[in-house]
């Protein structure tokens, strides 16, 4: 995977937050978005799957891997 690259994974939602990890540049951070936004962005398209299950990775919802030409 290239450095420049970023990735979302949504790991739970809970109290009307998203706790999520995004991956970049090799790096995983922390980030929290309010459960609304992120409905939004599911709805845009932004996340790839319905976000009622997780994966075997224990992760709910994912993005596509964005990646710079």
């Amino acid at each position: 995977m290239p450095d420049n690259y970023v990735q979302i994974d949504v790991k739970n939602i809970k109290d009307g937050f998203a706790r999520c990890n995004m991956y970049t540049g090799g790096r995983c951070v922390q980030i929290v978005m309010q459960e609304a936004d992120y409905k939004e962005l599911i709805r845009d398209g932004f996340f790839i799957r319905d976000g009622k299950s997780k994966d075997s990775a224990d992760v709910i919802n994912t993005t596509k891997t964005y990646i710079p030409e």
